[in-house]
């Protein structure tokens, strides 16, 4: 789902390399996903509207009291 939001320009990516070669979206482990991306509005958006339909579509719930949303400013060199 997070690679159908970014195909769409639904959602950007956090870019990675010097010449912003990579786009990291989402990493996932044994039970947490990190969903990584540029903080912006759109963004927050397509989030939320993704696991939402997560939710529909897998019967499953995200317990959003254990969720956390964090922005960063990074500083390029």
């Amino acid at each position: 789902m997070m690679n159908a939001l970014v195909e769409v320009d639904f959602f950007s990516g956090y870019k990675v390399g010097a010449n912003n070669h990579i786009s990291i979206t989402h990493l996932q482990f044994a039970d947490d996903t990190l969903l990584i991306g540029d903080r912006s509005w759109a963004n927050i958006r397509a989030l939320k509207t993704l696991l939402i339909l997560f939710e529909a579509t897998s019967g499953l719930k995200v317990n959003f009291h254990k969720s956390m949303l964090t922005l960063f400013d990074f500083i390029s060199w």
